[in-house]
Order: structure tokens, then C-alpha cells, then sequence
């Protein structure tokens, strides 16, 4: 006997039914039952065939309410047609894949007279003339080699692109211009974000592409977002500003009176190397030697470096090293979902200089920005610099030819940091005096 879709179909007593499997975390939302069970009213196959999709595809529009926590949408004809896709995919031979194609294409004349171009657009979807422009985005995302936060990220972009084009034969360079418009003054992205956006869109498409998806010779994204203006006057005053040497220890201060050990220990530590936060929060105690600790995984292969020890900093450094029970040598943050360290901690540094009255060019890398405008200050050649911050150096003799500068000279360099000490309300809880 032939079944269109054992999953869905089920014969009992000669009779045709639609059933559909309930997720076990959804089913407290329908009383608990296992799955859904209706009759189609029919001891046909042929009838039952053409029934059953219908029936199930709002059953699946009810399981997604349920999930997502959202009002049900009108059953969609695009989950019919995926629906009828599968079908057509699992056909055993090409007689049943063809009776299969004259049930759906009279389903499809059925849809036209209710909507002009809804059968046209079933039928076409079903048997992979046209292409549901989300649907390949996952397996592009399990090809790319990026950090779990940027695939979410692009991730959520794409679900952005496939809800505004729902098909991709309707992605053409005057139609995603629209959409760029339409996210700058309706939505009020900036041009970075929109940036972002169109280029995991331009990968995707790319994507589609090599798989001949989509035509070779498609060009829909090319030069739809403005280039970077020059920078105005508001945008360098808006850019991120390094903090003064009080106002490091305004910082200090204020993270120990609230009694934020691990806070007022990032700060510490980051005034006396101008590592980045994310550094200082995934370094391990492994990696901390007498003089010395290394950064092995940084954001960039600058990043990778060894930074020296500053006197004032050792004794705190040793003491964090001892006391840790995790082996990290800030010891206790907590993680996010991508095992991100840095991010509670983060939001509690942002509210603490809030609070000391800081705006949105002031964040914890301007600490960072400190240490480097006191090495600078000082006369520290900026090759020296950038090995101790770990930022690129763009000149072929020292960026490429140069083994780097000798520990003693990024030592001697460091060793010029300092801050208004005697302004610390707890100097001792430091090791500094």
C-alpha cells in the first residue's frame, strides 16, 4: 500500500487520518496529549492525500504560536507548499512523484482563485522552481568558521532579509535598495549595522549561488549602502575618549565603596597593562609567570602577545593568582552563552561610570586608551606600544620584518605607568603601598 507521508497519514478501520507528533516541551500546552489526530472523512488515499496537508500545516501554525508565544497567524500557503515539497522529495518512483504533481497542481488552481499568484507561487515552491530565500540558511551558517555570537548575529540578519523577501526571485538591486531606505528612515538602523546586515546577506547570496540557487550574474547588493562619509565634528566628539589618571581612580574607588570585589580587581588590572576586557577576563592562572603573563587568545594575531608585569600590579596579580578556585585569574565572573566572561562584569562597569557621570565615549577600553596616551606621553616609541597593548603595526620594517621588541624594553616601558595613588581610599587592599 502507498503512503503519502507515513508521519502524517495513518489508516484506521479503512479509515483516513491526519496525525502530527506534539513536541513533549509543548505538550502541557494541549493538555498533554502526544499528538494531534483528525479524521479526513475518507476511506480514499487519493482523497486523504489531498486533505492532509492542509490539515497539518495548521497544526504546525499552532505548535510555532505555541512556542514563540505569538498569536496564530492565518494558515501560510509557503508551509503547504513545503509541506507538498517533502512529498514530492519522498516519492518512491516517478508515477506516484506525478500523480503526486496532479493532486498538488489541482490544490494549486484552488489557491488562485482565492488570491491571484498563490497557486502560482504554491505550485512553484513545491517543485523547487522557486526557492523560500531562509530556507538554505542554516546549512550556509554550519560552513562558516565564526565565533558563536557572530553566526547568531547573522543568524538574526538573515531572518531579517528572508521576512522582507520572502522568495529570493524577488531579490533585485532596486528592491534591496528600497529595503535599505526603508531600514535607515524607518527603522532607524545606522549605516554600520546596515552594513553589517547586507554583507551576511551578499555571503549568503554568494552561497546560493555556488549551489545555483540563484542566477550567477545576480548582483542585487552592489553598492545599495552609502560609502563612510568623512567623519564629522559630533562623530570624533561621540568617539570613545580615554578616561584622565584621577578619574582611573574615581573608578577604583567607587567599585571598592560598592563592595564589587571582581569589578575594582578588572580595573586594577587593566590600568597597569591596558589589556582589553575580554583578555583580562579569559586569562588563566597557566598563563601568569613571575615577571610576566601571555595572552594566547586574543580578538586579532597582534593580540597573541607577552606583557610585562608592572611592580605596582604584582603583588594584586600574585594574590588573584593564589585565591582562584577556577583556575581563571579574575576568579568567579560568570558566563554568558558563548562563554563570554567579560559580559556581566561589563554591564556593571557601564553602570558604575554612569553613575560617576560618564557618557558614551567613556567604556571600559578607554582604560585601555589611558595606558596607551601615558605611554605615548612618556616617549614610548609606538612599535614598543603596540607589542604591549597588542594593537596591529601597519609598517612593513616593524610589522612584518621585526621579531618584536625585547622583553626588557616593553618591561622598561610599562614601568611608566602611574597613576594619583595617594587618591585610593583603600590603598592596601591593592598591595600598592
Amino acid at each position: 500500500m502507498e503512503i503519502l507521508l507515513p508521519r502524517y497519514l495513518q489508516q484506521r478501520r479503512r479509515r483516513w487520518y491526519a496525525v502530527l507528533d506534539i513536541p513533549k516541551t509543548l505538550r502541557p500546552q494541549f493538555g498533554d496529549k502526544p499528538r494531534f489526530v483528525q479524521s479526513l472523512e475518507t476511506e480514499s488515499i487519493s482523497v486523504a492525500e489531498r486533505r492532509v496537508l492542509s490539515v497539518v500545516a495548521s497544526w504546525k501554525v499552532r505548535l510555532e504560536a505555541a512556542r514563540t508565544g505569538k498569536p496564530e497567524p492565518s494558515v501560510d500557503l509557503a508551509q503547504v507548499a513545503l509541506d507538498w515539497r517533502e512529498a514530492l522529495d519522498a516519492a518512491p518512483d516517478t508515477d506516484t512523484r506525478d500523480r503526486y504533481e496532479l493532486i498538488l497542481s489541482d490544490k494549486a488552481d484552488k489557491a488562485e482563485e482565492k488570491r491571484e499568484g498563490a497557486g502560482v507561487e504554491l505550485f512553484k515552491v513545491a517543485t523547487r522552481q522557486w526557492l523560500e530565500t531562509g530556507e538554505m540558511v542554516e546549512d550556509w551558517l554550519q560552513t562558516l568558521d565564526n565565533e558563536p555570537k557572530t553566526i547568531d548575529m547573522k543568524r538574526s540578519d538573515l531572518k531579517r532579509f528572508s521576512e522582507r523577501f520572502r522568495l529570493t526571485l524577488h531579490v533585485e538591486r532596486k528592491a534591496v535598495q528600497r529595503w535599505v531606505d526603508h531600514l535607515r528612515s524607518q527603522e532607524h538602523l545606522k549605516l554600520p549595522t546596515i552594513r553589517r546586515i547586507i554583507s551576511a546577506c551578499r555571503g549568503y547570496w554568494s552561497y546560493l549561488q555556488r549551489l545555483d540557487y540563484v542566477p550567477d550574474d545576480a548582483e542585487p547588493f552592489r553598492d545599495v549602502v552609502p560609502r563612510p562619509a568623512k567623519k564629522s565634528k559630533r562623530d570624533i566628539a561621540e568617539r570613545r575618549q580615554p578616561f584622565s589618571d584621577s578619574d582611573v581612580v574615581r573608578l577604583l574607588n567607587a567599585s571598592v565603596a560598592q563592595k564589587d570585589e571582581n569589578l575594582a580587581r578588572l580595573i586594577w588590572f587593566g590600568m597597569w597593562t591596558g589589556c582589553r576586557i575580554e583578555e583580562l577576563c579569559a586569562l588563566r592562572v597557566t598563563d601568569v609567570s613571575l615577571d610576566r603573563f601571555q595572552i594566547n587568545d586574543a580578538k586579532s594575531e597582534a593580540g597573541w602577545r607577552e606583557v610585562p608585569i608592572h611592580s605596582t600590579l604584582a603583588p594584586a596579580l600574585e594574590r588573584m593568582c593564589a585565591e582562584s578556585t577556577d583556575g581563571y585569574v579574575l576568579s568567579g565572573l560568570t558566563e554568558n552563552k558563548y562563554q563570554d566572561r567579560s559580559n556581566a562584569v561589563g554591564k556593571r562597569f557601564g553602570r558604575l561610570k554612569t553613575r560617576l557621570g560618564f557618557g558614551s565615549s567613556h567604556v571600559f577600553h578607554s582604560i585601555r586608551k589611558t595606558v596607551t596616551t601615558q605611554l605615548d606621553a612618556a616617549g614610548i616609541p609606538e612599535a614598543v606600544s603596540a607589542r604591549i597593548v597588542g594593537h596591529d603595526i601597519p609598517t612593513l620594517t616593524y610589522g612584518v620584518y621585526s621579531g618584536g621588541a625585547p622583553f626588557e624594553v616593553k618591561r622598561d616601558a610599562i614601568m611608566v605607568l602611574s597613576y594619583p595613588l595617594q587618591e585610593l581610599d583603600q590603598p592596601a587592599s591593592f598591595g600598592s603601598t
